[in-house]
C-alpha cells in the first residue's frame, strides 16, 4: 500500500499510543462509513460461502418485511441495509458493519410464526449494532491496543480486507454495547409499529433454553449475553419509554 495512503492512519496511531488525548480515540470508530461497507461485503462473502442463503421462503420474505419497516425509523440510514437467512440450525442473528445482517434458521424456528413483534426487536437489535457502530468501534480499539494485527485501512487490498473481515465475525460485543442495541431495537420496533414487550418474550425463551441446555450450546447467548440484570434494564426502558431516540 502507498506509504501517502498510509501516513494520516499511522500518524493517529502514534498519536493514540503515545497518549496524546484525542477525543474519543479509544471509544470511537476510525474507520469511514465506506470501509464500514467494504468491511460488511466481503464479510458476507465469507458467510455467504458457509452458509446457504434462503432468498425464497415465506420466512426469508418475512424477515425482509420486517426489517424494512424498520429502516424508515432508524437514526442512520446512509448504508445499503440487507436481511437474509441462513440455512443453519443455530438460534443466532448477527449484523455486520455497513448493513448486512443475517437470522439464522435455529431461530426463527424457536420463535413463534405469529410473533412478529418478538422478531421485529431481534432484527431491531442487530440494526442497532450497525448504527452504533460496535463492531468498528471493537475494531478500533483493538488495533489501537494490538490485539489485531494492523492490516492497513479496510479495503487497501483484498487480503487484508478478509482478514480483518474474518476478525469481526469472530467479535463478541460488550454488555455496554448490547444494552446500546437492546435500547436502539426497542425504539425502531416501536415506531415501526410493534410490540416492544416481543424482546422480553424472547428473552424469556432464551432463559429456559439455557437452563435446559447451557449457555455454551446456544450461540446467541454466546455472543449476546443475557442476564438478569439485562432483563431488568430492558422491562425499565419498556416501562418509562426511555428508548425513544430523538424524541
Amino acid at each position: 500500500m502507498p506509504l501517502r495512503r498510509t501516513q494520516p492512519f499511522l500518524r493517529l496511531l502514534i498519536l493514540c499510543w503515545a497518549g496524546v488525548s484525542l477525543t474519543g480515540c479509544r471509544t470511537r470508530s476510525f474507520l469511514s462509513t465506506k470501509q464500514e461497507i467494504a468491511l460488511g461485503k466481503e464479510g458476507s462473502r465469507q458467510i455467504e460461502s458457509e452458509y446457504r442463503v434462503d432468498t425464497s421462503s415465506t420466512d426469508a420474505e418475512r424477515v425482509r418485511r420486517i426489517g424494512m419497516k424498520l429502516l424508515p425509523h432508524i437514526d442512520k440510514r446512509d448504508v445499503p441495509y440487507s436481511f437474509k437467512v441462513l440455512e443453519a440450525n443455530q438460534v443466532n442473528a448477527l449484523a455486520l458493519p455497513g448493513g448486512p445482517l443475517y437470522v439464522f434458521r435455529g431461530l426463527l424456528d424457536m420463535t413463534d410464526p405469529e410473533d412478529d413483534d418478538a422478531l421485529a426487536c431481534i432484527i431491531g437489535h442487530e440494526i442497532g449494532h450497525i448504527n452504533g457502530r460496535h463492531a468498528a468501534r471493537q475494531i478500533s480499539s483493538e488495533l489501537l491496543t494490538g490485539l489485531l494485527i494492523y492490516v492497513g485501512v479496510p479495503g487497501s487490498t483484498n487480503q487484508e480486507l478478509a482478514r480483518l473481515a474474518t476478525g469481526v465475525l469472530s467479535l463478541k460485543y460488550s454488555r455496554e454495547d448490547e444494552l446500546d442495541a437492546d435500547r436502539r431495537g426497542l425504539s425502531y420496533a416501536h415506531f415501526a409499529g410493534y410490540n416492544p414487550e416481543g424482546l422480553i418474550r424472547f428473552f424469556t425463551k432464551l432463559e429456559r433454553m439455557e437452563r435446559r441446555v447451557g449457555g455454551e450450546k446456544n450461540e446467541w447467548l454466546r455472543t449476546h449475553p443475557l442476564n438478569a440484570s439485562r432483563i431488568e434494564r430492558v422491562k425499565v426502558l419498556i416501562e418509562n419509554q426511555n428508548y425513544r431516540y430523538g424524541q
